[in-house]
């Protein structure tokens, strides 16, 4: 059976979740929303934002039970007080999702942040991750919430605290070699090579088959980062063909090539694996080719846009910026404006960019303006 839409127009401007930067028209893409992010979505249903957003579609009974959900304890039922809220699913679906949560609840308070933080940091939004991952650990201390966050922070350049982390997790729960690999990495990326070499020995020690494709990209890493490409090239080569599956192995290995200008041999090991595409590397590498090869980077970029990431600011954005480094600001407009809703920084800053550009210098200084403003929010949440 068809259901109408209670808003019978088309709102112009679409609420954007902020834990996925997925933006949506209307309430019940809002509904849709909640229902298969629920992780994601649980704490934003008591904003202030959403409810205004709500507000601005004309739905003023919808609005008056939106303003009551922050009353709603706990937050498993404030998301089905929210779900309920119109008749768009069926008591089945509810009723399947219910269960979920009252497992989800069941768990020990740590688990629950530590699941929404990993989930985040799975999104590749660390950033967003640390808050719930510090909560979670003033409730307990144990190995794996250590470890996860500790990869959280290696993402965000963090690298002395991952191996401090790390460190805890080690003492806490000792012979564990996946801790010992994720230790030795945040060493390396700390610039400690000496400490690095003994944990991966120890890591090699324990290890039924020897050096594995872990520990020969390790190795591979800390002969990159102290600039032996040579030597970086031999060990991500074996790390490759140990498993190729693994992309960061490929990634790392186009990385190397490129460090030796060797652009041709870095496209061909990208485009010989077999996992999964490639595309953001592929734009990176032909990037930094030469601007002759701008167009195919923008044609990589559209194609990872096309493959599921249309609702991606960061793309959205990265591809705006590489169409500006081609000197086509009004495509480069075409494609910021996508990215937009999202209010990130980076994007921000791009439009600004971009609209210097075009020589709209009004609205380049209000632009940067706005940045910076989004900044001072950001350092603020």
């Amino acid at each position: 059976m068809l259901q109408l839409c209670l808003s019978q127009k088309i709102s112009e401007t679409p609420y954007t979740f902020k834990a996925t930067g997925i933006r949506v028209y209307s309430i019940e893409e809002a509904l849709y929303h909640a229902y298969h992010y629920w992780r994601e979505s649980i704490d934003e249903l008591q904003s202030e934002s959403l409810t205004t957003w709500v507000a601005s579609l004309g739905l003023t009974q919808i609005t008056a039970k939106m303003k009551a959900l922050p009353a709603i304890t706990p937050v498993s039922k404030r998301l089905l007080a929210f779900l309920g809220i119109t008749e768009y699913f069926s008591p089945p679906e509810l009723t399947a999702l219910k269960a979920d949560l009252e497992r989800w609840e069941h768990r020990v308070e740590w688990e629950k942040l530590k699941d929404r933080a990993d989930h985040l940091v799975y999104r590749g939004e660390p950033a967003k991750a640390m808050p719930l991952y510090r909560r979670a650990l003033s409730y307990e201390e144990n190995p794996s919430l250590l470890n996860n966050m500790a990869i959280a922070n290696m993402q965000l350049s963090n690298h002395q605290e991952a191996v401090k982390l790390l460190a805890k997790a080690i003492t806490a729960q000792p012979g564990i070699a996946a801790l010992m690999l994720n230790y030795a990495e945040a060493l390396i990326l700390s610039g400690n090579y000496e400490d690095a070499k003994k944990a991966l020995e120890k890591a090699s020690a324990s290890s039924p088959n020897g050096e594995t494709a872990d520990i020969q990209y390790l190795q591979g890493l800390m002969a990159y980062q102290q600039e032996d490409y040579q030597l970086a090239l031999s060990h991500f080569q074996k790390a490759v063909a140990n498993n190729p599956e693994i992309h960061i192995y490929t990634h790392k290995l186009a990385d190397t090539y490129r460090q030796m200008h060797q652009y041709d041999k870095a496209i061909a090991a990208l485009e010989q694996s077999p996992a999964a595409p490639h595309h953001l590397k592929m734009a990176e590498i032909y990037a930094t080719y030469g601007h002759s090869h701008m167009p195919e980077a923008i044609s990589h970029i559209r194609k990872a846009i096309s493959e599921g990431g249309r609702n991606s600011a960061a793309l959205w954005t990265k591809l705006a910026e590489h169409y500006r480094k081609d000197y086509d600001n009004e495509r480069a407009n075409e494609a910021i404006s996508n990215a937009m809703p999202s209010k990130s920084v980076a994007t921000l800053l791009e439009n600004a960019r971009i609209k210097k550009g075009l020589g709209r210098m009004r609205e380049y200084r209000a632009g940067l303006s706005e940045a910076v403003k989004g900044l001072a929010e950001s350092y603020r949440e």
